[in-house]
This record gives structure tokens, sequence and C-alpha cells, in this order.
């Protein structure tokens, strides 16, 4: 089943967390198991403030979503022991779609791959008439893969090289033959010969493997015992026991150890030439340590990826995680201004004219009438509060106020004191560095040829800020040379004067055009203003449409 994120945008503020949180926890009372919450950035002071307060946990952090291979591998993998039997190993590579298997030591860490090059190569090895073949195995291997009756059985795991023999000749011509070789590490194999028998396990032979489910007499078994001579009785006839034995290996010694894993963690972008040189075009991929957790194959990346994401409080990819472009975007939910790209497919999308995501979500509780628990509410509340600063920035709505009152009741939390609680915390982001307090709730925009950022903090107290102001000016004006912006910029919003600063570097040209009342120099004095969203966008738009 695809995982659903639930993101809102990568420098998340109070909402964006709160949303995500909230509206995973509704998708699973609706019975989307798949469905969680996520975070693109960390956490503000005041979100810290919250969650902790609640005991609700923060979302997953995804740095990115750029394609990786945990998102388009195949789960559950086939594997097999590096000790089976190279004939069950082929039969079960010939049932299996990716056409290779990871092979896995005791540990079950990933050893070697086995496909059909591998074997190949192996067998026309073992079947050079020039040559005399000598294979590894062990008398349990062969009694497996020749579904033979044990009749004496010596050291039956114990592998070792051996050769094999068939007893098809005359046993003076045999004779000329097993004398010249290690018998204790020959396997021969006859039908009802039993002059044959008799002579091989006099030499004491290892393997004595007898054919047509033929038995040996029961003076043979005793003697086989007393010579330490492992006896087998296969039901297939000499030719084809000959060539089974031949597959009786340990497959480790046919898997294919210069094909490397990857990491599930691994870029597609970064692993796709690492397909040349798998014969199977097929990859096994392995955790931390080492063991296979599933399989990608060249024509999974034709495939949609195993995840999509949901987004919250953004709809515009300027202020998504990387790599979001490349999955399905199933739903939006937000509440500011339509920046959203175009999609291939219908999608859920929900956009209202109101103070903050979390009033959004809450009502859709109320629409699939879900009850909402008690510290789901409490954080919707603290959401609402936050992004109108207290039902009183410019962007609340009767809505926000109405559904901030309903969550008030199920949580018997005070609005005016929860809300002083909350910018309390938000306050505490003056003491920071310059460069958190730039980037903590940052939104880059586009506006039609032009790109800027424009990040916002709430404070009780602007004045250890201000006196930073050099600073700040300072890495608002490298931020926008290095991302090439016509003007990188952060709201100081203070609190107790319902009025902010703009701190503003950039195209010289632009910031001319501002006629906001200078506080300094590229500092500016916005009465009354507290939105980003209603209040400065738009006034930064108009001066941007008539650049």
């Amino acid at each position: 089943m695809k995982k659903i994120y639930v993101i809102g945008h990568k420098n998340p503020d109070t909402d964006s967390i709160v949303s995500s949180i909230a509206y995973a926890a509704l998708k699973q009372e609706l019975g989307e198991k798949n469905v969680f919450p996520a975070r693109g950035g960390k956490v503000n002071l005041q979100t810290e403030y919250i969650l902790k307060r609640f005991n609700v946990p923060q979302p997953e952090f995804v740095s990115d979503l750029v394609p990786r291979v945990k998102h388009h591998m195949s789960g559950e993998p086939v594997t097999l022991p590096h000790g089976t039997p190279l004939w069950e190993a082929m039969q079960v590579l010939s049932s299996n779609r990716f056409r290779m298997i990871p092979l896995i030591g005791d540990d079950n860490r990933y050893m070697s791959t086995l496909h059909h090059n591998t074997f190949a190569e192996h067998i026309l090895k073992k079947i050079d008439p020039q040559k005399n073949s000598v294979i590894s195995t062990s008398v349990s291997h062969l009694t497996k893969t020749l579904r033979a009756q044990p009749v004496v059985v010596r050291n039956e795991n114990d592998v070792f090289s051996a050769q094999i023999v068939v007893g098809a000749s005359e046993i003076e011509t045999l004779r000329e033959f097993i004398d010249l070789m290690p018998v204790e590490n020959t396997i021969v194999i006859v039908g009802d010969r039993e002059d044959i028998q008799r002579y091989v396990i006099e030499r004491k032979v290892r393997v004595l493997i007898v054919s047509a489910g033929r038995m040996i007499s029961k003076e043979l078994k005793e003697l086989s015992a007393k010579n330490n001579v492992s006896v087998l009785t296969t039901p297939f006839h000499t030719a084809g026991a000959s060539w089974l034995a031949l597959h009786s290996m340990p497959v480790r010694y046919a898997g294919d150890a210069t094909l490397k894993p990857v990491a599930a963690d691994d870029y597609i972008r970064n692993i796709k030439d690492r397909f040349s040189d798998s014969v199977s075009r097929s990859l096994p991929v392995v955790d931390e340590e080492m063991k296979v957790i599933g399989v990608l194959s060249q024509s999974d990346l034709m495939k949609e990826p195993n995840v999509g994401v949901i987004l919250v409080d953004h709809n515009e990819l300027t202020q998504a995680v990387d790599g979001i472009d490349q999955l399905r975007i199933v739903e939006i939910i937000d509440h500011h201004r339509l920046g959203n790209p175009p999609t291939g497919y219908p999608i859920t999308f929900i956009n209202r004219p109101v103070g903050s995501t979390s009033t959004i979500i809450a009502n859709l509780y109320r629409d699939y009438m879900i009850p909402v628990r008690k510290e789901i509410a409490s954080i919707l509340l603290g959401g609402i509060l936050s992004d109108t600063l207290i039902l009183r920035s410019a962007t609340t709505t009767r809505i926000d106020i109405d559904t901030a009152e309903y969550l008030s009741q199920i949580t018997d939390l005070d609005i005016e004191e929860f809300g002083r609680d909350i910018t309390s915390a938000a306050s505490m982001i003056s003491s920071k560095p310059v460069e958190e307090i730039i980037s903590m709730d940052m939104k880059l925009y586009n506006e039609g040829v032009y790109s800027f950022s424009v990040s916002q903090v709430e404070v009780n107290y602007p004045d250890e800020i201000m006196e930073r102001s050099d600073s700040i000016l300072e890495h608002l004006g490298d931020i926008a040379e290095q991302k090439d912006l016509l003007f990188c910029s952060l709201l100081v919003t203070d609190l107790n004067q319902l009025s902010s600063y703009l701190f503003i570097k950039g195209k010289d040209d632009f910031i001319r055009r501002i006629e906001y009342p200078k506080y300094s120099d590229h500092v500016y004095f916005l009465k009354d203003v507290l939105s980003r969203k209603k209040q400065l966008m738009p006034y930064i738009a108009d001066i941007i449409r008539r650049f």
C-alpha cells in the first residue's frame, strides 16, 4: 500500500505542523491507515511548546522527497540461504519474476546474487569434457537434490570437493580410472552392477549413489558402514543422477559476488548507472545491517513511486520540500493564495479564505462527524491562535473565531490565556542565532519572472532583534545573492504594538519603490500590519507588477 505523507511547507510554522498531525489523524479515523504526518524542517519553539504540553509527538522528519530506492523497490524479496542446493535454487529462480535471487549468509546478511548467467558459467565449467568434473557438495546436498533415500550416511553435512564417476564401463576399465583418483573425495554413480558396487566400497570412496531406485545387498550395506562409505539410492536413472549431482553443490559457489547491493535511502538518480552491472537488470536492496529488504528492477523505475503527499498550509512548490514535484500530490488543504502547479489528474483541493489551515481541518472533523480527541483539539486551537495572533490578525474571520470557541469548549482551554502562553513561547526566538530566526519560517514566492523570500517571526518585545539589525541585514543580503532573488526579507511582528518591522535586502531599484515609513536603512515600520499573507504580500505583489 502506498504511504501518504501529510506535510506542510519546508520551514514549518505551528499551523503547518499542527495541520499535518491533525489531518493525518482524521484520515486514520476514516480508515486510511497508510496516511502519516511529516515535517520538512525543524519545529520552532512555539510549536515545540504546544506539542510537549499536550504530549503529542512531532511528525516524522522528511528532509526531502526526491525519489529514493525505497520509493520504488518491490518489498518482501525472495532470498535463499547460501547453503541451498544449486538445483533447488535454480527452480526457485525460474519462478522468480526478478530473474535473480539474493543469497544470504548464516547471519542473514547479503552475500551474493544468483542469476542465470552465473549458473550457466558455472555449469559449463563443470561439464567440460576435457576436464574432470570437480564440485563442492555434501551428502545432505546430494540427498536433497537427487531425492535420494539414505542407506548409509557418514558426515552428511561436511562440504567436500568431489569428482563424479559414472560406473557404466566394465569393472576392469573402472579400476584403472578409480586407481588414479583420490577415492576419499570420489562420488560413484552406478546402477545394479554389484561387482562395481563392491569394488568402490572396498576402495572406500566417499559416496556411492545407486540409480533407478535399486538397493544394495545387506552384505554390502554392512561393508559400507565398516568402510565409512555413504550410500544413497536415487529414483533417477544414471544419466539423470549424474546431471543432478553436478547441481547439488551449495548455491554460494555459483553466486555473483561482484554485484553490489544498493541502500534503501540511495537516490534513484545516483544508482541508475548500476543497472548496467546487473545482467538481470535488478539490484538487491539492503538495510544498514546489510540484510536484504527488497529488490529494485529497472522496470520498477517506470512505475509510480510507492509514496504520495497531501500538502497542508501551502500549495506552491517553491515552499515544499525538494522532490514533491516528482510524486503524486493526492490532496491540498490551504488558506493561502493560489500558486499551485497543474496536475495531470483530478485531486481534492480545499482552499478557504480563513486565518489558518487548522480552522479548515477542525471543521473537516465536524463535516465527517468524527469526534476530535482532546489532544488534537488542543493543538488545533494552538494552530489557530498562532496563525491569527490570538484572533487579532487581519486574516481572522468569523469562522476562525467560532472554531476557536468550539475547540475551547472541548479542551477547557481559555483562549486568551492559552494565546498568551504560546506567544510567550514564540517570543523566546529573539535570542536564537540570526540564521535560525530568518530560516525557521522562510517562504519562497514567485511573482511573474521574479523570485523572493519573506520570513516572519512574532515576538512580544522586538528590542533584542532590533539590536541585531546589521547581522540580520547582512544575512538577508547573502541569501538574496546566493539564491539570485529579487529580495530577501524578514517581517518581525510586535505582538504588543500589533505592528511589524520589515527587514529587506536585494535589488535596490525594487527596494526604492517601498513606501512604508523607514525605521532605519533597509528597515521599515509597518503600522497595523500583522499578516504576511493578507497585508504584506498583496502590497509586494503590486510593486512587482509595476516594477
